[in-house]
């Protein structure tokens, strides 16, 4: 029935499980949601969640937002977010969610740039006055927008949304009303999704409901989640993934979900050990994290953890045996980005845990493709990017291209980007380095990005090479290496590492490792070291390789200016 052709739209399974599963718990706060924003931590059924949608679609819609307008959501990890973007598409409304690191600059560019009818917020994130924030924007734009928050004491110009009474016989039927004007199908514009790169004007990723609804099944899938089963979502909810693996799969699966903000790996296991959910998404950084507490005599409860879904860089097949080990927890690759493009090195598909962490499968012509549901209708190629020649031979590296239904058909307000995007046979350009592996050539190994190069004296290092190797040394847990800019080469490898407890090393003892061991050319050895505790992270959770880059220049000026002072 979930996917029958009753489905055509996200809040059509909305609707299901109102129907099917009304008592069922489907929505819980964080436990620590003081801390965030204002209101009492909620716990919510499948039908209370759908009053607390039909309240707040009422009120946009009775407020003049209609089919096709933009809503700009600022989105905590938070039941709210949930409910403002469910309401928005039973009104045929597009969200725009976005950071809730998001300050003055960052929203007034994309009112310019979105022209969107409403804004949504809360009276405070943190310790930001964000409702605030909001109504100023407004106050600047000449596109006026309105502006609505959650929670009391709001400031002047911005409507409250209060979702705690639910319709009555005749609000009812003036939302149905609104529901059937909106008549929303497939094809129609749902979200607009923001690239978390670093870059000064982020990509605008219009996705529509069948879009989202191509990976609904990513949960029962990957993770063999049942209907009604309970899953962990540290996500931030502007973000790609939050919505394909979060709100799609959340939906088909009627599952539990239980949210998670800010990111506290106290607060993460203690909601691991309460809620028991069954699978979870965190990065590498924070799987390390949660070993080095297990390796330091931490006794976890893990609770019925049996899936870890992580991205945003390599695992460490150290890694993969050890949460298998020490808790039956099967973790599961995943390489994805907001324009759609997904790969799975799923347990499924790929049993050896060494080529798991470091490959996924091949979806090309000639083999035999995962078992995998939610990768249906996924092909991929490599090419030569400087020829545009297909690459078929083992340990040549190339751009990887794919073609899939989730795949975006074009950017938002930038046509020259979108045809840069694709090739002329229609493929997309990931930007993103593999190389074809195995006895086969059955597999995709990650080797880099097109544009995450070090240029030494004329040669292409890649940096994902170089990091990768370096997790390899005895003392390293994580790497992240980056280009430190160089008055006679251009540039030199600077490598920043986080070491595991009780151990040291110094830049000569990993050279030596990466020469000797590794058997690395000597022009692709790092000449700069950092020891951090943790990496820096970026709000999606991806480390923050401006940061890094930051802490070298930052040596540098300094050595410079003792240089200067020296006789």
């Amino acid at each position: 029935m979930r996917d029958s052709t009753e489905i055509r739209v996200l809040q059509d399974l909305l609707g299901l499980n109102r129907r099917l599963h009304g008592d069922q718990l489907c929505l819980i706060d964080p436990i620590d949601r003081a801390r965030v924003a204002e209101g009492a931590a909620r716990r919510l059924t499948w039908r209370a969640l759908g009053e607390r949608i039909d309240r707040l679609a009422l009120t946009l819609a009775q407020a003049g937002l209609g089919k096709g307008d933009i809503v700009l959501l600022v989105a905590p990890t938070l039941h709210e977010t949930l409910a403002a973007q469910l309401a928005c598409l039973e009104l045929g409304v597009v969200v725009a969610s976005i950071p809730v690191q998001y300050r003055e600059g960052e929203v007034d560019a994309l009112i310019e740039r979105l022209s969107p009818r409403a804004l949504i917020g809360h009276v405070r994130l943190g310790s930001h006055a964000n409702a605030a924030m909001l109504a100023g924007a407004a106050r600047r734009s000449p596109l006026a927008p309105m502006v609505f928050g959650f929670g009391e004491g709001l400031p002047e110009g911005v409507r409250g949304l209060d979702l705690d009474a639910p319709l009555n016989g005749a609000e009812q039927m003036a939302l149905d009303g609104f529901r059937s004007a909106a008549a929303v199908v497939p094809d129609d514009l749902a979200f607009i999704v923001f690239t978390s790169g670093t870059s000064a004007r982020p990509k605008a990723v219009p996705r529509s409901h069948v879009d989202i609804l191509a990976v609904r099944r990513f949960l029962e899938d990957v993770a063999e989640l049942p209907v009604g089963g309970c899953f962990l979502s540290p996500r931030m909810l502007n973000t790609i993934g939050s919505l394909a693996n979060g709100l799609a799969a959340w939906l088909y699966s009627a599952a539990r979900m239980v949210l998670h903000h800010p990111f506290d790996l106290d607060v993460f296991l203690r909601q691991i050990a309460e809620e028991r959910p069954e699978v979870t998404s965190c990065p590498p950084a924070i799987l390390n994290m949660i070993l080095r507490r297990i390796e330091a005599g931490e006794a976890l409860d893990m609770g019925a953890l049996h899936h870890i879904t992580s991205g945003s860089a390599q695992l460490d097949p150290r890694l993969m045996s050890a949460f298998r080990e020490r808790f039956g927890i099967t973790l599961v690759n995943i390489y994805g980005s907001s324009e759609g493009a997904m790969l799975i090195a799923s347990d499924k598909d790929i049993a050896d845990e060494e080529i798991r962490a470091r490959c996924f499968l091949r979806h090309a012509e000639g083999q035999a493709g995962s078992r995998l549901p939610v990768l249906e209708g996924t092909r991929t190629r490599l090419v030569d990017p400087a020829t545009e020649v297909e690459i078929t031979n083992l340990g040549t590296i190339g751009e990887l291209r794919l073609k899939s239904p989730a795949i975006l058909r074009q950017y938002w307000d930038d046509p020259d980007l979108t045809r840069e995007s694709f090739d002329g046979e229609g493929w997309f350009r990931t930007g993103d380095l593999f190389e074809i592996a195995g006895d086969r050539g059955q597999y995709l190994s990650f080797t880099g990005r097109l544009k995450n190069i070090i240029v030494r004296g004329g040669l292409n290092i890649s940096a994902e090479e170089i990091q990768g190797l370096a997790t390899t040394h005895p003392a390293v847990a994580e790497a992240v290496a980056v280009p430190v800019p160089d008055a006679k080469l251009g540039e030199t490898v600077g490598l920043a590492v986080v070491l595991r407890p009780g151990t040291a090393l110094r830049l000569q003892d990993l050279a030596d490792h990466l020469r000797h061991q590794c058997k690395v050319a000597v022009y692709k050895l790092p000449e700069h070291l950092r020891a951090l505790d943790t990496l820096p992270t970026m709000p999606s959770g991806k480390t923050d390789l401006q940061a890094i880059r930051g802490l070298f220049a930052n040596d540098q000026t300094r050595t410079q200016a003792r240089q200067r002072t020296e006789p």
